[in-house]
Formats: C-alpha cells, structure tokens, sequence
C-alpha cells in the first residue's frame, strides 16, 4: 500500500481530497438546510405556547374540538326538528276559479286546497250564486277525501301535488 502511496503523484492525492472536500461540503449544507428548515417547523408549532408544553395545548385543543362536535351534533338535532316541523307545514296551495253557474258571467267560484308533504290537508270550495254564495271544507289524508269531491276540487288537489312534486 505504501508503495502506491509513494507512486501516486501528490497532485492526484490532493485532487481526490478536494474533491471529497466538496462533496463533504455540499453534504454538509444540505443538512444545515434541513435543520433551518426543521427548526422553522418547529418554532411555528410552538409558537403561541407561552411557555407551556406542546401536549398540554394539544389537549386544549381536543377539549375544544369535543366542545364543537357537541355543539354539532345539537344544531344537526335542531336541523332535523326543524325539517319535520317544516315537513308537516301546508306549504302546497293551489287554487282553481271556475263559473259554477252560467249565468252569473265570471269566475267568482273557487277551489283551493292546502296539503303538507304527507298530502294531507283540506279543500275549500266557495260556490258564488247572485242569491246566496257557499263555502264548503273537505279534510284530505293522503290525498283523498271522504267526501265526494268535485271536478274543481279534484283539479286543485292535483295542481297542488304537482307544486309539491316540483320544489
């Protein structure tokens, strides 16, 4: 080996080492480029600590996050109360005007009806006459009536399940 040693030129010799020096070197700024970048991380995790430890406002914040899925799942309580308060509302309403005798010359007479999402509600019908004008109410479940509805009637019942079939 000492021989080899003594063959090799010095330049060679100090060559490699140069070049081992630089890939040292470049090794060596690669890691502090890390570590900076590492301890970075680390100073925007710990920031705003205030001298406490890391677990401890690791627990506030799960404290905190518990508090919200309570708060969460309260208003998606309210949310569904709400909706089947709202399901139950008559929102569908049509009303239907028609000339119940011919005489009388306009659409004074009419059907309307007023049914929730579970199509139950009532049908009330105003028959105007020059003598006298009638107001009838049917109940409806399920949307139908006990009674004999008429075509009018029948027509605003319909136009009602459609306005509720399209919201």
């Amino acid at each position: 080996m000492e021989y080899l040693l003594s063959q090799a030129p010095v330049q060679l010799l100090l060559l490699g080492s140069l070049i081992l020096f630089v890939i040292l070197l470049f090794f060596m700024i690669l890691q502090s480029v890390r570590i900076s970048r590492l301890r970075k991380s680390m100073n925007r995790l710990l920031a705003g600590t205030n001298g406490t430890n890391l677990e401890e406002g690791l627990h506030r914040m799960l404290n905190s996050l518990d508090e919200v899925k309570k708060l969460q799942s309260d208003q998606q309580f309210i949310i569904n109360r709400l909706s089947q308060r709202i399901a139950s509302q008559c929102s569908n309403v049509a009303i239907v005007r028609y000339n119940a005798f011919q005489e009388t010359g306009s659409d004074l007479s009419f059907s309307i009806a007023i049914i929730d999402d579970a199509k139950n509600g009532v049908v009330i019908t105003s028959i105007f006459g020059r003598e006298e004008s009638r107001v009838y109410a049917k109940p409806l479940k399920g949307g139908e009536s006990e009674y004999a509805l008429s075509d009018e009637e029948e027509a605003a019942i319909r136009k009602a399940l459609n306005s509720q079939i399209g919201a």
